[in-house]
């Protein structure tokens, strides 16, 4: 009986662990850089085309605050996380100088 038990806790444990990893890389930080293409503030959303491979990258801002950070034309950089399908945005910034 004893060795049945630990056979379950260890299955649980490291079904767990598994779990628990998969968690930590979804809540990973993005960044992109890029120019302010739209700043929507209705569905608080900015779009930036990102600078390495010209993808449109739409972010919604946890802080609607932050938009007014930027304007649409301004190079930027944005911080964000995948959170239920959506590039749930931290930080904003305004790029000085060249982007």
């Amino acid at each position: 009986m004893m060795k049945k038990t630990m056979t379950v806790l260890i299955a649980v444990l490291v079904a767990l662990s598994f779990s628990i990893a998969t968690v930590a890389q979804s809540q990973e930080e993005l960044k992109v850089i890029g120019k302010v293409m739209k700043i929507d503030t209705a569905t608080k959303s900015v779009t930036i085309k990102s600078k390495t491979d010209g993808a449109m990258v739409v972010i919604v801002m946890e802080d609607a605050a932050l938009l007014s950070k930027v304007e649409e034309g301004n190079k930027a950089e944005a911080k964000y996380i995948v959170k239920d399908g959506v590039n749930s945005g931290l930080k904003l910034r305004k790029m000085s100088g060249g982007c």
